[in-house]
């Protein structure tokens, strides 16, 4: 991996962790999947500009696109609907991941 990919990672892990820090939710305890995700993140501002939602479209439109940079506008009504976002990287804080059938 490249030093820059490699310091957008951590840029990325430091964004999301000071979110949880200060907001009522918390990462998904699954943390491959957080790991996934930071990568993610991190490939969208190396190619995009910004750590855009890495499940969300890009409009290529600079308004509609601010939306989904992370966190995204969207979150916290996913969180209060479904106990976690599209992104299943946030979570509520009672979020009990469900049971591999």
């Amino acid at each position: 991996m490249d030093d820059r990919l490699e310091k957008l990672e951590a840029d990325a892990r430091k964004l999301v962790e000071d979110y949880v820090a200060t907001s009522p939710y918390e990462l998904n305890p699954n943390s491959k999947h957080v790991d996934k995700i930071i990568k993610s993140l991190a490939k969208k501002k190396r190619n995009k500009g910004f750590f855009y939602c890495p499940c969300r479209m890009l409009s290529d439109d600079k308004e509609t696109d601010a939306k989904i940079i992370c966190p995204c506008e969207y979150h916290k009504e996913e969180i209060e609907k479904d106990g976690i976002c599209s992104c299943d990287l946030f979570v509520s804080s009672d979020y009990k991941p469900a049971s591999a059938v």
